[in-house]
């Protein structure tokens, strides 16, 4: 919440004289910071079997914030090699997350889960391409 928060207060002080950049980060905070993250931790807080532990919980949580730190340190920033490496961490984390999930039980929102982690791996690949071709 305090991304989709942040986001939109930066919205608001930019909204004057936004920037490509300054709105790409607008987006990806409220976006994949904000609601992404929620509906993760919120589709495994419904679908793992039993409650993962509060160290699991936090490694998951600073691996995938560690991600969203390279990855808008290096698209601001315009080093590739900063979006690689943030990308690489956020896909260990999505990757740490679905496997909370691996013995829930089958089903729509199992399998809804499983895209959408699938969606947003792909999408972050994406941005690493786009990152590379910018230079």
């Amino acid at each position: 919440m305090a991304a989709v928060v942040g986001g939109g207060g930066l919205a608001a002080a930019i909204a004057h004289r936004p920037t490509q950049g300054l709105v790409w980060l607008v987006a990806y905070l409220v976006l994949v910071v904000g609601v992404a993250q929620y509906l993760l931790g919120a589709g495994q807080a419904v679908l793992a079997p039993t409650a993962p532990s509060a160290g699991v919980l936090w490694g998951q949580w600073v691996l995938l914030n560690l991600g969203h730190l390279g990855v808008i340190g290096g698209r601001l920033g315009e080093r590739s090699g900063w979006v690689l490496v943030g990308t690489l961490a956020y896909a260990a984390a999505l990757l740490w997350l679905v496997r909370s999930t691996r013995r829930a039980p089958s089903g729509k929102r199992l399998w809804a889960y499983r895209l959408f982690a699938l969606f947003l791996l792909l999408s972050s690949l994406t941005g690493v391409a786009l990152a590379v071709l910018r230079r």
